[in-house]
Parts: structure tokens; C-alpha cells; sequence
């Protein structure tokens, strides 16, 4: 049967376009890219329950991408929420601040003290924030507690860093990122910073299961690898979900006749077929180019 046809050829392209993506691991946190055994698990899946974070997107929690001065602001935001504050919004004087969602955490951030932004007028909230900046932060929020002894880390010079970073060894929120260094300059991704706000709200919490309903699962790193292989944004965006849970290592065997397409698995092509994912213009085009 043609359609038959298609999902060979479908299913062979997609296999050749992802083969070194590893298969997303389901984990109980509600993000399937945070697995239960990393370090952070426990702060992501808090992080989650306060309403914190909702993720990057459907099943992502993104835990090794950097996180943003204006994402940093909303979680500290949602923080001081969850804790019972009722965190007001309140006028900033920076113009760079264009998303919505940032407004009333930057507004309310420069109020209380904790920012100054990178300028009179600017607060960069696409930038980086960096692992220094970021403990200078917390501990602005903590209250700019007066640490009793000084840090041991030999590559921490910023004077105004001093203080926070002493007070984040002293209260056991960051051990650094070697014997004696705390890389205050390198940038901080999410994971890092849920973990430094987990530490510093619950420190030695105890492991929580987790309530999380969300079944989704995170298509983000096939999306791009199909990105990097050949299909158009729009087209792995549509095609991502719909493969996202399938073994790699069975759509591989599919493609070399060491193994026959599970019903379950051309269904699921079926259905991106069905969704007008790619045409079959766009799949004779994807077979000459790969096969």
C-alpha cells in the first residue's frame, strides 16, 4: 500500500535525521529531562510544587540552559510568593524590560533593593546572570545577612561579591565547583539555581514524592536534532511530540528490517501524517537527501 510506503520512508528519514539523540527518561518530577538520580532532582521537583517554575515548555524543565537575569527574577518573584509574602509589583525605571511576565518581578525586585540593573536605564533581562551575580541576589533577598568567616574560594575578587558568596558557603547553599573555587563568572544554568534557592529555603529537606500529574514528555532536544538535520522549525516543532516517547534505538532497528514497526509506533507516524506535519513532497525531498 502507498501510505504503507510512507511510513517507511517517513520513519527511515526521522531515524537518520536523530540517531545520536538518546530517548527522553520519564521522571517523576514531572519534567522528563530531569531524571530522579541528579542532584537536583529535589530542588527542580520543589521548585515545581510551589509554583516556581513551570518548566521551559510541555515535559522540559531545561536543567542545563542557562537562566536569564529576567528569568531570575521571576523565580525569586514566585519565591518570596510561595512563602507567604504577596510580593507587589512597583515601578522601575529600565526600558529594556519588554516581556510581560517580567514586569512585575523587576518592578518589585528594584524596590526591595535587590537590583539595580546594569545600568540607570537597563536591567539586560536576556542576559546570562552569572553564578556571582546570581548569590549576590539570594543573599540580598535573605536579608544581606553579615557572614561569621570568610570563604576559602581563590577565584571570587568582585568586592561586592564577597559577602554573599561567605554567607552561601557558611550556610552550606553552595560547596563551589572545586576544592577551592566557586566560578563566580561562569554562567548559571537552572538546575544550578534551583538547587542554591532549594538550599537556602529547605535546607536538609527530606526526598518528596512528587504530586506531579503532567505525562508530557520533553521533545525539546529531538525538536532541534531534527532542526540540525533538515526539517524546518515548524516542522519539528509538529513532529517532536508525536515520536518523542519512541526508543530511538527501535526506530533505528526499523530502518535496517531488524525490526518490524510496532502498530503503536506508525499510528504515531500516522497521526504527524495526518497533522500535515510534512507533505509527501517534503518526505521525497528528505529521502533523496538522507537515504
Amino acid at each position: 500500500m502507498q501510505i504503507s510506503r510512507h511510513y517507511r520512508i517517513f520513519i527511515s528519514v526521522i531515524a537518520f535525521l536523530v540517531f545520536a539523540v538518546v530517548a527522553p527518561v520519564a521522571a517523576t518530577s514531572g519534567f522528563s529531562d530531569v531524571e530522579d538520580d541528579v542532584y537536583y532532582f529535589d530542588a527542580v521537583n520543589w521548585m515545581a510544587k510551589e509554583g516556581i517554575t513551570t518548566g521551559i515548555e510541555p515535559g522540559c524543565f531545561g536543567p542545563d540552559e542557562r537562566i536569564s537575569r529576567g528569568q531570575t527574577a521571576a523565580f525569586f518573584f514566585r519565591l518570596d510568593a510561595s512563602q507567604g509574602n504577596n510580593p507587589r509589583s512597583a515601578w522601575h525605571p529600565f526600558t529594556d524590560i519588554t516581556a510581560t511576565y517580567q514586569q512585575g518581578p523587576v518592578g518589585w525586585l528594584y524596590a526591595s533593593g535587590i537590583t539595580t540593573g546594569t545600568s540607570t536605564t537597563t536591567f539586560a533581562p536576556g542576559a546570562p546572570i552569572s553564578r556571582g551575580d546570581f548569590a549576590v541576589m539570594l543573599w540580598r533577598y535573605a536579608g544581606r545577612p553579615n557572614p561569621r568567616t570568610g570563604h576559602s574560594f581563590i577565584d571570587v575578587h568582585r568586592g561586592y561579591q564577597q559577602s554573599a558568596i561567605s554567607w552561601m558557603a557558611e550556610a552550606d547553599i553552595t560547596t563551589g565547583t572545586g576544592l577551592v573555587t566557586f566560578s563566580p563568572d561562569d554562567t548559571m544554568t537552572r538546575a544550578q539555581a534551583a538547587t542554591f534557592i532549594f538550599r537556602f529555603v529547605a535546607p536538609g529537606e527530606p526526598t518528596m514524592a512528587s504530586d506531579a500529574t503532567s505525562t508530557d514528555v520533553c521533545a525539546r532536544d529531538l525538536r532541534v536534532a531534527l532542526e540540525t538535520g533538515g526539517l524546518t522549525p515548524t516542522e519539528a516543532r509538529c513532529v517532536a511530540p508525536y515520536l518523542a516517547g519512541f526508543d530511538i534505538d527501535v526506530l533505528i532497528k526499523v530502518v535496517a528490517d531488524e525490526a518490524r514497526a510496532s502498530i503503536t509506533l506508525l499510528i504515531a507516524v500516522a497521526e504527524s501524517l495526518r497533522a500535515g506535519c510534512l507533505s509527501n513532497t517534503r518526505i521525497a525531498e528528505l529521502t533523496r537527501l538522507f537515504l
